[in-house]
């Protein structure tokens, strides 16, 4: 069945990579990928990865909600059969509209002549908190929290944290994946010079852990190729 799918993309470069945010390391999904030659779409996965075929004069654009459109295209002198990118979105820029703030004076005033103050903040309703509070990740509607997380020692170290032990649980995974009894068929490679191929054939750790099957032999099929040409 893999055989047949591929064969529908004669000519095409398997486009593969991740979306992330501008610290290169968080993922963003539901990015919507918009293939303006052949109207081909596709949406990232909760990791940020996604895949699609395209040829190299295709224009591939990036957009979701918050963010700049990215469009990109595959090298004019790119050869390979899997072409692997991670795509870094810039928040986008949002303009507040004008402010208008009142003097005392100009209210005193207002209440002397038995007016109506000037009321910049309109119709604002008050509650009561019901219960005792509940933590709020940070994000767009939580705005105070995302600056502190962001700027602060605390988030910055929470972060850092964060991306090294997604990295090891990376490491783990590729090279479990590696283990596979599939490449030393594929290759007739074993023992050391199994371990040297390995460390040659250096794939990116996103394409690794979500290609499916064939993907991965393909461009382990490939690695061989460069290995023994070397």
């Amino acid at each position: 069945m893999a055989f047949a799918q591929y064969g529908t993309t004669a000519g095409l470069i398997l486009f593969t990579g991740e979306v992330v945010l501008e610290d290169s390391v968080t993922p963003l999904a539901d990015v919507h990928l918009y293939n303006r030659n052949n109207q081909q779409i596709t949406i990232t996965d909760p990791s940020g990865f996604f895949s699609m075929h395209v040829s190299k004069i295709h224009v591939v654009q990036f957009t979701s909600i918050g963010y700049e459109p990215f469009y990109f295209s595959i090298p004019g002198g790119y050869k390979g059969e899997v072409y692997y990118r991670q795509i870094i979105l810039q928040r986008r820029t949002i303009p507040l509209e004008n402010v208008t703030i009142y003097s005392r004076n100009e209210v005193t005033e207002s209440i002397l002549r038995r007016e109506n103050p000037p009321n910049p903040l309109k119709n604002v309703s008050y509650g009561t908190l019901q219960g005792d509070p509940v933590a709020v990740e940070p994000g767009i509607m939580n705005p105070a929290s995302l600056l502190w997380d962001w700027f602060s020692r605390e988030g910055k170290e929470k972060r850092k944290l964060k991306a090294i032990l997604k990295l090891d649980e990376v490491r783990s995974q590729v090279d479990k994946r590696f283990e596979s009894e599939l490449i030393w068929e594929l290759t007739g490679l074993y023992g050391e010079e199994l371990e040297r191929f390995k460390v040659f054939c250096n794939l990116p750790h996103s394409f690794v852990l979500r290609a499916n099957e064939y993907e991965f032999l393909l461009a382990i099929k490939s690695c061989y190729y460069s290995y023994k040409n070397q």
